[in-house]
């Protein structure tokens, strides 16, 4: 039971109630104790005034009706009570029953009376006899003696419910472990937190000194950066206390200086009024001796200068004869090492383009088998170069695919030979300035077939002079390099438009007349002549590897030269020679392609003087050399556009790559 009333819950030994409990007979709950006795009280008073009022059979019928009832009660009080008492409660009910069927049988009429007429039967009850109303007294005490001594077995059941419950006690001691359990994990919780806020606050005492720790540093740098400020405004303040102290003494000797000037000014006129007296009298006397020395002197001076005119041409004549022996030696050591001018190598590979535009190609474009033949040869090569990848299986396999369409069992008439290369060699050419600009990974397969086909011996002959011929001419000077003429090599003067043409720019529209010529940018390029180069450098590394491999190839002609490794320091050695060059933005970024391809591997070759070639350029890429005209300046490597200060920059990373590998 909590706090005074019975549990609702089940109980192991109640059962399951789900309304609340009553009395037995329908008298009040437990809770109500007065309220029953006094209803109690209240029902015997009524009772007996009922007994001594009335006699008769309607006061018999209602005492019977109350028993009844009364009966009725007590029996659902049994139910209720499940069990308890069970043997007394039993009893009284046997014992009412009897009392109840021994009424009914009272007060039921006889057979007799039943046959009789209603009329009869309500005089008979009207008319009473003097036995039965002794006998219904009789009854009527009876019947009261019966209901008191209900009451009390039921005032006893009520007191026998109240008996010790065994539930009630399990529930009791439930609730006094599960405060007890409570109390015990409340303190275990409580002292867990009194640790935890313990660790927190020893944390953030310990954060909160480490804040307060690094507060005191910042101030006292702060601190410091002001003392040092204040050093540096002081001494600041000194210099321009100094400088003003010392500017203001030079103003005051400044003045000074001014009037002793003035003081001297008048004293030095006046010496001098009286010595230009002396002196007109001194000059009149000077002059005619000087008029007869001018005579001899110039008589003199022109016999000199006929003698140093005579010897100066003597001069200019010996060292014109000197160059031409010097000029006449060089080229005829160049000839002999094989070497050629950068000009030299241009004109030829200018002329070579202009010999197979005029013959081959326009012999083939004229014929119309040979067309058709050339046309079939180039559609086959383009998807071939265009499926190059890494595989050195699929290199070897295109190289000679690439061989076999130029130089077939039944050898192409010469023309035609000659235009399968130019179309060999473009094809090659155009698959650098695309796919290199986007990929530098794919210039070293395209570059392996480039060398595979240029020392080939079946294309050797022919080969590498037609395709350097299309380099230059898609590159420009910056495949020699060198810097283009201003006429062609027939002598004739450039135009704009040939001018830019032969310098490797490539132009949209304007081939028919009917759109307006646009010029690619010049960051465009730059980029493609990159990607050119890039090639090239590569196939002058394989080409090493090409000559070490076939060292029965017999000597190497000027064109072939043209793709051997010691042109990399030719090309170096040009470039460098030439401040023209070095300002052109696209000279960094071939460079930059160069070092970035043959740099280490020249170093191994070249030793000391490949890193006097390096510091060389990293001077110009980094304090210019020579001078702008005009300015104190020095010319940078790459100009001042935004590609070739990027490019700049890309060469200095790439030289001091260089240097950090050995």
């Amino acid at each position: 039971m909590r706090y005074g009333l019975r549990s609702r819950s089940p109980s192991p030994v109640r059962g399951y109630q789900m309304r609340r409990r009553s009395s037995a007979y329908g008298l009040p709950s437990d809770s109500d104790d007065e309220e029953t006795d006094s209803l109690s009280s209240e029902s015997s008073v009524s009772t007996d005034s009922e007994s001594e009022t009335d006699a008769n059979d309607s006061g018999v019928d209602v005492g019977n009706g109350v028993v009844a009832k009364t009966v009725a009660k007590a029996r659902e009080s049994a139910v209720v009570a499940k069990g308890k008492s069970r043997g007394t409660t039993t009893k009284l009910l046997k014992a009412v029953n009897e009392r109840e069927s021994s009424s009914n049988s009272s007060r039921q009429p006889s057979r007799s009376m039943r046959q009789q007429s209603p009329l009869q039967i309500q005089h008979l009850r009207m008319q009473p006899s003097a036995s039965q109303k002794s006998q219904q007294n009789y009854k009527d005490a009876e019947f009261l003696a019966d209901r008191r001594a209900l009451e009390d077995t039921i005032a006893a059941i009520r007191l026998r419910t109240r008996h010790y419950d065994p539930y009630e006690e399990w529930e009791r001691q439930a609730r006094t472990d599960a405060l007890r359990a409570a109390r015990h994990l409340r303190t275990t919780t409580n002292a867990a937190r009194a640790r935890h806020l313990e660790n927190i606050h020893k944390s953030d005492m310990k954060t909160q000194e480490n804040t307060f720790n690094a507060q005191i540093t910042d101030v006292k740098r702060l601190l410091e950066a002001v003392r040092i400020r204040e050093r540096d405004e002081e001494a600041w303040l000194r210099q321009k206390w100094k400088d003003e102290d010392r500017a203001r003494t030079e103003r005051l000797e400044a003045a000074i200086k001014l009037e002793e000037a003035k003081v001297r000014a008048a004293v030095e006129a006046e010496r001098r009024k009286r010595e230009e007296a002396e002196r007109r009298r001194h000059e009149e006397e000077e002059k005619k001796r000087r008029e007869l020395e001018a005579r001899r002197k110039a008589d003199e001076e022109t016999k000199r200068a006929k003698e140093e005119g005579e010897r100066r041409e003597r001069e200019i004549q010996e060292a014109e004869r000197r160059k031409k022996e010097k000029e006449a030696e060089e080229a005829e050591n160049r000839k002999l090492v094989g070497l050629v001018s950068a000009n030299e190598d241009w004109v030829h590979a200018r002329q070579t383009l202009k010999n197979l535009k005029a013959g081959p190609m326009k012999t083939v474009k004229g014929e119309k088998a040979l067309k058709s033949q050339w046309s079939a040869i180039r559609r086959q090569i383009t998807p071939k170069i265009g499926q190059l990848t890494q595989d050195q299986a699929t290199i070897t396999r295109i190289t000679g695919q690439l061989i076999e369409l130029v130089r077939p069992p039944s050898p192409l008439p010469q023309p035609l030979y000659l235009a399968a290369l130019s179309s060999l060699s473009k094809c090659i050419l155009l698959q650098a300035e695309t796919e290199v600009t986007a990929e530098k990974k794919s210039a070293f397969p395209l570059a392996a077939v480039t060398c595979a086909l240029l020392h080939h011996p079946s294309l050797s002959d022919t080969f590498p002079e037609v395709f350097y011929a299309k380099m230059v001419q898609r590159t420009g000077g910056w495949g020699v390099p060198v810097v283009i003429p201003t006429q062609d090599v027939d002598g004739r003067a450039w135009d704009d438009n040939e001018k830019r043409k032969a310098m490797g720019y490539r132009r949209t529209g304007g081939e028919d007349g009917s759109e307006e010529v646009v010029w690619e940018s010049s960051g465009e390029y730059g980029t493609r002549i990159a990607g050119i180069m890039r090639v090239y450098f590569l196939v002058l590394g394989f080409s090493a590897s090409m000559s070490s491999t076939s060292p029965s190839a017999g000597p190497v002609g000027r064109v072939q030269s043209i793709f051997q490794l010691p042109r990399i320091w030719i090309y170096f050695s040009r470039i460098l020679g030439d401040e023209r060059l070095l300002q052109a933005a696209v000279a960094a970024q071939i460079l930059h392609a160069a070092l970035d391809v043959a740099g280490l591997e020249a170093r191994h070759i070249w030793g000391r003087q490949w890193m006097k070639i390096l510091q060389l350029l990293y001077v110009a890429s980094t304090e210019g050399i020579g001078s702008e005209p005009g300015t104190n300046g020095k010319r940078m490597l790459g100009g001042q556009t935004p590609e070739g200060k990027s490019a700049r920059v890309r060469v200095q990373l790439e030289i001091e790559r260089i240097v950090q590998t050995l």
